[in-house]
C-alpha cells in the first residue's frame, strides 16, 4: 500500500496496483484534494434540508385546548369539490369547496369571514346557499357557502419527488376574538368529493382541526390589550406524488446516463479520447436533466432529495473522468503491465461506483 498526502493533512492509503508514474506528486495531491472536497461538500449538504425545514416552523397557530365559557360556539365543516392549477413553483393552488356554519347566538359567523392563506382576495367567490340563515329543528341557525379561490401553502420539498404536502385552507373571523366566537370542527360531515382528482398526485386523506391564532399585536385596538387571540379553523387535504413518477420519469434517466458513462471503463485503455469524452458528455447531460426538474420548483435554500441523488451522480462521473486522465499517462508508456494495471483499475472503479450508486440512493431515500 502507498500513502498519498491529502490537502487536510491526512494520508490516504491507495492499493498497490495504483502506481502514479509522475515524477512530481502534484497530480496525486490534486486528485485526492478534489475527491476530498467533493466528499466533504456532499456530506455537509445532507443535513442542510432538515435544518432549513425545522427553522421554518410557525409559532402563531396552536390547537384549541379550552373553549371560553362565554364564547359563541360555531360548528363548521368543509367539503372540497375541486382542486386544480396546483403550482409547486409558486406554492399556490385553486380550491372549490362548500363551507357551512351552525350556531346559536347573535353573532353571524359568515360576516367578517377571512381566508388567512388566500391569494388575490378580490378573486375569491363566495356564494351563500340561502339569502338568510335557516333555522334548524334544534334551534340553531344554519348557512352554507360555495367558495372558490386561490390559496397559498409553502411546500415542504426536502423529500422531493417523494414529498407529501398538506394543502390547507385557514378561516378566521376578523372581528371577534376567542372570548366571543369559537369554531368547532364538524369532522363527521367534512371531507372531499370522490370525483376530486389532482393530476400527478394521490390524495391520502384530509383533516379538520380547531386552532387558535395569537397575534403579537392588538392592531391598534386598546381593548384587546397587548396581544389578541382569534379562533381559526384549518382544513387540510393531504396529497403525495406517486412513486412511479420518481422511479420512471426522474430516477431512470439519471441511472441510464450514469451507466452510459461507465462504458468508458470498459473500453480499451488505448482509446484515451473516448474514455474521457464519454463521461464528460454524461456530466453535461445530467446538468441539463437537473435543470429540467429544478425549473418546476421554487427557489429554496436547501437541497431536495433528488438534488442529493444528483450529487452522488456528479461525484461518480467526476471520478470516472479523473481515472481516465490518470490512466492515460500509464498507457503512454506503452508497457503491457501498465495496460493490465489499467484494466484492473477500471474493473475495480466500475464495481465500486455501481455499489456506491445503489447504496447511496437507498440511504438518501431512507434518511430523507
Amino acid at each position: 500500500m502507498r500513502s498519498v498526502p491529502c490537502f487536510v493533512g491526512i494520508k490516504m492509503q491507495l492499493p498497490n496496483f495504483v502506481r502514479f508514474p509522475f515524477k512530481s506528486s502534484t497530480a496525486r495531491r490534486f486528485l485526492v484534494s478534489v475527491l476530498s472536497i467533493a466528499l466533504i461538500a456532499f456530506l455537509t449538504q445532507l443535513s442542510v434540508g432538515a435544518s432549513a425545514q425545522s427553522a421554518a416552523k410557525s409559532d402563531t397557530l396552536e390547537p384549541l385546548t379550552e373553549i371560553p365559557a362565554k364564547a359563541q360556539k360555531v360548528e363548521t365543516g368543509i367539503f372540497a369539490m375541486n382542486l386544480y392549477d396546483l403550482d409547486a413553483s409558486s406554492n399556490t393552488y385553486y380550491l372549490d369547496f362548500y363551507i357551512w356554519f351552525k350556531w346559536k347566538g347573535d353573532i353571524d359567523p359568515t360576516a367578517n369571514l377571512e381566508y388567512t392563506n388566500g391569494v388575490d382576495d378580490w378573486g375569491v367567490t363566495s356564494t351563500p346557499a340561502y339569502e338568510e340563515p335557516q333555522k334548524l329543528p334544534d334551534g340553531r341557525l344554519y348557512q352554507s357557502l360555495r367558495v372558490e379561490g386561490r390559496f397559498v401553502q409553502p411546500f415542504a420539498l426536502s423529500r422531493y419527488p417523494l414529498d407529501q404536502q398538506d394543502l390547507k385552507v385557514l378561516i378566521e373571523n376578523a372581528v371577534y376574538t376567542t372570548n366571543q366566537l369559537v369554531y368547532i370542527a364538524d369532522k363527521d360531515q367534512s371531507g372531499y368529493s370522490n370525483a376530486l382528482t389532482i393530476p400527478g398526485w394521490k390524495i391520502r386523506g384530509f383533516d379538520l382541526s380547531n386552532l387558535v391564532r395569537e397575534y403579537a399585536t392588538n392592531f391598534g385596538d386598546v381593548r384587546l390589550g397587548t396581544a389578541s387571540q382569534y379562533s381559526s379553523m384549518q382544513y387540510s387535504l393531504t396529497v403525495s406524488r406517486p412513486v412511479s413518477f420518481f422511479a420512471w420519469k426522474l430516477l431512470l434517466p439519471l441511472i441510464i446516463v450514469v451507466a452510459a458513462s461507465w462504458g468508458s471503463l470498459l473500453l480499451n485503455p488505448q482509446n484515451v479520447d473516448s474514455r474521457i469524452i464519454i463521461p464528460v458528455t454524461a456530466l453535461l447531460t445530467i446538468v441539463f436533466l437537473q435543470q429540467s426538474y429544478s425549473s418546476n420548483l421554487p427557489d429554496v435554500g436547501y437541497l431536495v432529495l433528488l438534488d442529493k441523488i444528483y450529487a452522488v451522480a456528479y461525484i461518480l462521473i467526476i471520478v470516472s473522468i479523473l481515472e481516465a486522465i490518470l490512466t492515460a499517462d500509464w498507457v503512454k508508456l506503452d508497457k503491457p503491465e501498465n495496460i493490465a494495471r489499467t484494466v484492473q483499475l477500471d474493473r475495480t472503479v466500475l464495481a465500486v461506483q455501481a455499489l456506491v450508486l445503489v447504496v447511496g440512493i437507498g440511504l438518501l431515500i431512507l434518511l430523507a
